[in-house]
C-alpha cells in the first residue's frame, strides 16, 4: 500500500518559500489501510473525545452526576488488524497506538507481521512518532522522530503552520522492507529502505 503527498506538496509550492502556509485539518475519521495484496488490513480509530467531555470536566461536583459514562469516557487512538478470509474479516489483534490523535497513514505487510504508521494527525514531521513500527501482535517495536529518519537537515523541508511536509511516498516493497521517499522544499529527493527485520535502515 502506498501513500503520496505529491498533490498537497504541489499546492504548497505555490506559496512563497519564505512564508509558512496557514493550513487546517479536517477531524480524523476511522480508516482502513490494506496490505499490497489486500490479504490484511488495519483499521485505525482516532482519539474520541465525547462532545460533552469538557462540560463535564468544568462542571461542579453536584452537576457532574448529570453526565453519563458516554459523556465522560475518552477513547484513545487504537487499531485493529484483520486478515481477510472467505468467511469475512478475522480479527488478529486490537491495541492502542502511541499517537495522541491518529497517525496520518499506515502500512501493513502482506503477511500481517508488521504495521508501520507515519506522522501525527495535524502535525506531520513533529514528535517522536513520525514513524512507528508494530509487530504481528500490535506491540510497539520502534518509534522515530524526523531527525532519526531524515537524510536531509530537517530545516530543508516544506513547512506549514502545523507541519513539515517531508514524505513524498512510502510503501512496503517486500515482507520485511519499507521504501521511503524524502523530498525537500527545493525538490531534492532521496529514497531510503528500512529493514523491518533489523529495525534499521539498510
Amino acid at each position: 500500500m502506498k501513500f503520496k503527498t505529491g498533490a498537497f506538496l504541489w499546492l504548497l509550492t505555490l506559496v512563497q518559500p519564505t512564508l509558512l502556509l496557514a493550513d487546517s485539518w479536517a477531524p480524523p475519521t476511522t480508516h482502513d489501510y490494506y496490505s499490497a495484496d489486500s490479504s490484511h488490513f488495519v483499521r485505525v480509530v482516532p482519539l474520541l473525545v465525547p462532545d460533552k467531555y469538557y462540560q463535564w470536566r468544568k462542571a461542579k461536583p453536584n452537576r457532574q452526576k448529570r453526565f453519563s459514562s458516554r459523556d465522560t469516557t475518552v477513547v484513545p487512538c487504537h487499531a485493529m488488524l484483520y486478515r481477510r478470509t472467505a468467511n469475512g474479516p478475522q480479527l488478529l489483534w486490537q491495541e492502542s497506538l502511541i499517537n495522541r490523535i491518529a497517525p496520518v497513514t499506515a502500512l501493513v505487510s502482506n503477511d500481517g507481521r508488521y504495521v508501520v504508521t507515519f506522522d501525527n494527525w495535524s502535525s506531520m514531521g513533529y514528535g517522536v512518532d513520525v514513524m512507528v513500527v508494530y509487530d504481528g501482535q500490535g506491540h510497539l517495536l520502534r518509534r522515530y522522530n524526523l531527525e532519526q529518519l531524515s537524510p536531509f537537515p530537517i530545516n530543508q523541508y516544506m513547512r506549514s503552520i502545523s507541519s513539515m511536509w517531508w514524505r513524498c511516498d512510502a510503501s512496503i516493497v517486500s515482507p520485511e522492507r519499507v521504501a521511503i521517499c524524502f523530498q525537500t522544499q527545493d525538490k531534492q529527493v532521496q529514497n531510503r529502505t528500512y529493514s523491518l527485520a533489523k529495525l534499521d535502515f539498510e
